[in-house]
């Protein structure tokens, strides 16, 4: 039929099967997908994405003020997408990993070429080559051919290229670059991404940041570091219009036992010590002390204002002529009261119903067992509770609470390579924007008459500089023409 051979299968062959796909095939495809454009803008926008709604949504709050904000339902959701910790959810960890594998693999495909090209003596190119370029002339020169070279080569040389020449018999051929920096600094900028990415994974992990509320004089253990910081001494300057210039702490380490060092700290000078920082974050009144409460005592019968103290924190006070000793031996800022546990506390931190336990020994008139109390005195609320047994009334009439330091606690291993990384893309984008890789490429053919030089070039970026720069040259080399005319003519 028509001269075709029939095709014979044989009685119980089996079919062939498509050939399987190999390794080289599978590996191929998966560089093609990690390397996509389109893989890298998706994961830009998602991670986006997710960023607000951690900017959005407080992290590492306690359930209550989620619940409050934003009900009990959506809080219950939130633990199970993981919105009040974002940056730690293993989907958060997962996307910036195929950010890095993306960004490693853009730069394995693509930053070998441009190494090789670097490193190729690209002076062995035919005619037919120059002459398929988009940036192309043919000047013709009445001079030798290897006059006309050396002009060449010195005018580029002028311009910061870097000029290879071969010399043939028939021929001269010239290969010019220069900014081959540009696109390493485009793929510089690429890599960069990995590095900020893994340095931030690796303080996210290996890292901590806390916040710590701590009273001048006191010493504090911090675990994390396995050495002690003693607070010193908290201050705070102030405008002459009375606002607050800035706030300070003194600080020592002490580490075995012995002090090691001392700085004060204010904001943006902070103390670092094995790796952690201690920040100056802000301040405030304490909610469990104070430096110093004014009291009035009155006479019960009377209502009579007869004396009035102030008692510095923890220190007893003795009125000998009304017969008493004071101390002021406790305080809470707002006051609450475990049924539970029978313990008095501070509901917030706020001074919304300050009160102070008032240590009272009292001299009865007559001789007789002295009379011993501990009551709490209500700032708001001073006929709320009556003592048994004294002839005096107390009112809280003012305070003044100790300030505290908050002191931001950060440790982050990664820093130094965010810092590398930051540097990298700095220097990269510097690189890319300002500095464009450039190719010239020229043959020097004799002719009856002299010479005829073919030219032609490219550029990754810049093409109307490029034209500028292109145009100056054959305009240089019928310079060059010229010049060797008039040395002939003479």
């Amino acid at each position: 039929m028509n001269g075709e051979r029939p095709v014979v299968v044989e009685e119980g062959a089996a079919p062939k099967s498509a050939p399987s796909l190999g390794w080289q095939e599978i590996s191929a495809e998966l560089a093609e997908l990690f390397a996509s454009i389109k893989l890298a803008m998706f994961l830009f926008i998602v991670l986006a994405m997710t960023a607000t709604i951690g900017t959005v949504i407080q992290q590492g709050e306690r359930p209550d003020v989620y619940i409050k904000e934003y009900g009990e339902e959506a809080y219950r959701w939130f633990l199970r997408l993981g919105f009040t910790d974002v940056y730690h959810t293993w989907w958060f960890t997962s996307l910036l990993t195929l950010l890095c594998i993306n960004s490693l693999t853009c730069f394995y495909k693509r930053f070998p070429a441009i190494w090789r090209s670097m490193q190729q003596d690209k002076v062995n190119i035919g005619l037919p080559f120059i002459k398929g370029m988009k940036h192309r002339a043919e000047v013709p020169v009445a001079g030798s051919k290897e006059r006309v070279a050396e002009g060449i080569v010195q005018w580029l040389a002028e311009r910061g290229y870097r000029v290879l020449a071969k010399n043939e018999a028939g021929e001269a051929t010239l290969y010019a670059t220069k900014g081959i920096m540009g696109r390493v600094g485009a793929h510089m900028a690429h890599l960069s991404a990995t590095v900020i990415v893994l340095g931030g994974l690796i303080g996210s992990y290996y890292g901590f940041q806390e916040f710590g509320v701590c009273l001048e004089g006191q010493t504090y253990h911090i675990p994390k570091g396995k050495f002690d910081l003693r607070i010193d001494k908290f201050w705070i300057d102030y405008h002459e219009n009375g606002a607050v210039k800035s706030y300070n702490s003194t600080l020592t380490v002490i580490d075995q036992g012995a002090p090691v060092t001392t700085k004060t700290i204010t904001v943006n000078d902070p103390l670092v010590y094995k790796g952690i920082w201690f920040y100056q974050s802000s301040y405030g009144d304490a909610w469990d002390r104070v430096e110093i409460a004014r009291l009035n005592i009155k006479e019960k019968g009377t209502d009579k204002v007869v004396g009035t103290v102030d008692l510095e924190w923890q220190k007893e006070v003795s009125l000998d002529k009304l017969g008493l000793k004071l101390a002021v031996t406790d305080f809470v800022a707002d006051f609450g009261f475990n049924s539970t546990d029978k313990k008095v506390y501070s509901k917030t931190v706020e001074h919304a119903n300050p009160a102070v336990r008032l240590t009272i020994t009292e001299q009865p008139r007559v001789k007789a067992t002295p009379v011993q109390a501990a009551p709490w005195i209500f700032y708001h609320y001073p006929d709320l509770f009556e003592i048994q047994g004294s002839r005096y009334r107390f009112e809280l009439v003012g305070y003044q609470p100790k300030k505290f330091t908050g002191l931001q606690i950060t440790k982050d291993p990664g820093v130094n390579i965010v810092w590398i990384g930051s540097t990298m893309i700095v220097v990269g984008i510097t690189l890319s924007s300002f500095i464009y890789h450039r190719r010239l490429w020229a043959k020097v053919i004799p002719t009856g008459a002299g010479v005829t030089v073919h030219i032609g070039g490219n550029t990754h970026k810049s093409q109307i500089d490029f034209q500028k720069e292109f145009r100056k040259l054959t305009e240089r080399i019928k310079t060059i023409n010229t010049q060797i005319g008039q040395e002939a003519s003479g």
